[in-house]
């Protein structure tokens, strides 16, 4: 076709997540630099389109999504970890109706760089089933494609996150720990989680336990902490609780889409809950502590090899975070999971490519 391509995304754009952000400005890099017209669902329309440069459609605009389907040449679903039940039972249905309506209307869609699990329920593994079935698929890693090929899906590549295909961040190391951590979520309710989850923070037992873990880690490596916050509005007020007990310095910040990944870089070491705090720790070349709170950070952490450190999501394991100090100077190990994990992604562009010579 000679006209530009026109491309709806359906992922997870505008809520104030930086991870999201980040990958999501890599599709949307890729895309234009193949010529296409984008639109992106949003649930903040107008910010999305001062900071990423595309037309946005509001997450709840029923009107506007359709339409914006029946104008598409193709759908793209994802990218991120959209494809689980964990947060809520209405998070499959709220990404998935979007497919079922672009097979309606016969318009080409394609999966990229998702993130699959946990599906906990039967319905959500049908639901996912049913959707996504004969559509090409790629996946950020071996786990989601175990999940989706165990649910009935058999067109799944095994590519990497999206954000591997970010620019790799020119900010030197800085004599300072970087940590990003998040509170504690709820999972599996009827009231979706960025409502349920929002509760009254306290100086409960994973507060304590997290600054007294930085505080002997601060200590013994005689580097001062910077808490990261890749969600403003949740993150920071956990890590301003923390920070509060404190007895190391300390200071606190939220990264932006612009900033996150030379922020990660200006340290010598990383401890991650946030997946795409320890993404960027990888894009830095800076070993991280990586606090397991979901198979998806996981999975992550045993990437890293020996240049990581995994440390179950339990307040009584958070001394374990101290045993980074043996990753100090690991950087050059890092780098070499960085090259690997970017020729793997090279795969989106690969999947990419494919879907748009067939419109």
């Amino acid at each position: 076709m000679t006209d530009p391509y026109r491309i709806l995304v359906s992922g997870w754009v505008g809520a104030d997540n930086v991870g999201d952000e980040l990958i999501f400005r890599s599709l949307a890099t890729k895309l234009a630099d193949r010529g296409a017209a984008v639109t992106t669902m949003s649930t903040r329309p107008e910010a999305t389109r001062r900071l990423h440069g595309v037309d946005a459609v509001g997450w709840s605009d029923a009107v506007g999504t359709l339409r914006g389907i029946r104008s598409t040449d193709g759908l793209i679903i994802g990218p991120g970890g959209i494809l689980q039940d964990e947060t809520s039972i209405w998070n499959l249905p709220a990404h998935l109706h979007r497919v079922f309506a672009a097979r309606a209307t016969r318009t080409p869609v394609l999966g990229l760089g998702l993130g699959a699990g946990p599906l906990n329920t039967a319905s959500g593994r049908i639901l996912v089933r049913s959707a996504l079935r004969s559509i090409p698929l790629t996946v950020r890693d071996e786990d989601s494609a175990r999940l989706l090929s165990d649910s009935g899906l058999r067109r799944v590549t095994v590519t990497a996150d999206l954000a591997y295909g970010l620019p790799v961040p020119t900010a030197a190391a800085a004599d300072r720990i970087v940590a990003s951590l998040r509170p504690f979520s709820g999972s599996g309710g009827l009231v979706p989680a960025r409502r349920s989850d929002l509760r009254t923070l306290s100086a409960d037992a994973r507060v304590t336990a997290a600054a007294a873990a930085l505080d002997e880690l601060a200590h013994r490596s005689s580097l001062p902490v910077h808490l990261l916050a890749f969600e403003a509005e949740r993150d920071a007020r956990h890590h301003d609780l923390i920070a509060a007990h404190m007895a190391e310095p300390v200071t606190t910040g939220v990264a932006t889409v612009d900033t996150a990944f030379d922020e990660v870089a200006r340290s010598r070491l990383v401890v991650g809950m946030r997946y795409h705090a320890v993404v960027a720790a990888v894009m830095a070349s800076r070993p991280a502590v990586v606090i397991g709170y979901s198979p998806k950070v996981r999975s992550l952490a045993r990437r890293l090899g020996d240049a990581g450190l995994l440390v179950e999501n339990d307040p009584a394991s958070y001394h374990e975070i101290v045993d980074g100090l043996v990753l100090l100077g690991r950087d050059d190990r890092v780098a070499d999971i960085r090259a690997e994990r970017i020729e793997v992604e090279a795969g989106n562009d690969a999947a990419l490519d494919r879907f748009l010579s067939s419109l």
